[in-house]
Parts: structure tokens; sequence; C-alpha cells
């Protein structure tokens, strides 16, 4: 039998936070915190998002895959209401949907784009550095020029939100959106500043001397 959550984010937040932190709204921030607090427990289960006015979003976890008869670019950025609905999932039962469905990291790249209104998401922190791990296959997301932009930077370095902003010469909001929806899709190593390795310290080496040559042109006005 399904297992009815609440709809509300408040669910999904910590007690503490649930009146004074704005990035716990009903919306996709809750179904991105239950999509991630699924994904980091090894029960297979199955999810279902309820829009209003359409057809849920049906994710089968174990299979990595997921359902909706529209496409993601239709996808409402700001639902007045998402409910969120459990079950698990047997491993040799049948889906949900006929199989193999539609790649579940094109949800949750879209999932965790609209989520935490351009804050850190609840499992992230905002002073740690951060690096791709797998690059993501673009053509299957719905993506801008600047997203994959962000999303190269920090497959070559490991960079805080702020400085992933400030390398890439874009907003901290916008950096932090990509940041999230890497999160949530599993693809980036984390890494508190605190455990990066010192840079490294260059001194300024003064020049060499002048020869022998060098003296006597500068003498002869040469």
């Amino acid at each position: 039998m399904a297992t009815e959550f609440n709809t509300a984010a408040e669910r999904w937040a910590p007690a503490s936070e649930n009146d004074e932190d704005p990035r716990f709204t009903v919306g996709w921030t809750s179904a991105a915190i239950a999509i991630h607090s699924i994904l980091q427990i090894p029960t297979p289960m199955f999810l279902r998002l309820g829009i209003d006015g359409q057809r849920p979003i049906l994710i089968d976890f174990q299979h990595h895959a997921f359902d909706w008869d529209t496409s993601l670019a239709l996808l409402p950025s700001l639902p007045s209401n998402v409910s969120i609905e459990t079950e698990p999932a047997w491993s040799f039962g049948p889906s949900l949907f006929p199989l193999p469905g539609r790649s579940l990291d094109q949800l949750l790249w879209t999932v965790g784009l609209y989520s935490f209104r351009d804050q850190p998401a609840s499992w992230l922190n905002d002073t740690d550095r951060y690096r791709l791990c797998r690059w993501p296959n673009f053509p299957e997301l719905e993506f801008t020029v600047e997203q994959m932009k962000l999303t190269a930077i920090l497959a070559n370095l490991s960079l805080t939100p702020s400085e992933l902003a400030a390398t890439a010469h874009t907003s901290l909001g916008d950096a932090q959106r990509v940041i999230n929806a890497l999160s949530l899709m599993g693809i980036l190593v984390e890494t508190p500043v605190s455990q990066m390795p010192a840079l490294p310290q260059f001194t300024r080496r003064e020049p060499a001397p002048a020869g022998l040559f060098a003296r006597l042109r500068e003498r002869l006005g040469f």
C-alpha cells in the first residue's frame, strides 16, 4: 500500500528551520528533498509526484527511470503544490510503467534547477567546494549555454558556489542552481574547504645580474 507523505516542505525540512528558511517552500523543493533522501537509501522505491491538473510523474529509482507523458520543457517552474507518494519496489517485481522509460537524470536536473530559490540545497554547504565527477548527457537535458559553461568549469576546477559565479562572471543564484541540479543527479564530489590542499606559494625571482656584454651595450648606448 502506498504511503502518503505531507505535501508541505516542512515534512522534509529540519524542524528548527521550518518558519525561517526561505528555501523550504511548497513545490519542487519538497520534491527535491524527498528524491535526495530516497537516493541515499539502498531499498528500491517508487515515487509518484502529483502536480495540479497534470498526470502524475512516476519514478522507478531501481531502474533510474521515470515516466511522464509531457515534455519537461512544459514542467511548471513554480507549482502551487506537488504531492509526494512513495511505495516499496520489489527487486523482481514490475515497474510502475513500461521500461526502460526516460532517464531519471532528465528529471533530477530540472527539479534541481527549480528548487531552493537560488539558495544551497538543504544537503549542501555553501562554503564547500564542488567538482564534477561525471559529465551529464546534455543532449537529453533542457539546458542553456550558460549552464553548460558552468558545468564545464566544474569539470576542471573544484569551487565554492561564489567562486564558480566569479569564475564564470555570472550571478551567484545561477551558479547555485547548477550546483543544486548536478548534486541531485549525484555527479558532484564535495570537499570541505578545510580539507583542500593549500594553494602553492610562488615567490618572485629577482632578475639575474646583467652579463659583461649587456653592460658594455648599455654603456655604449646600444
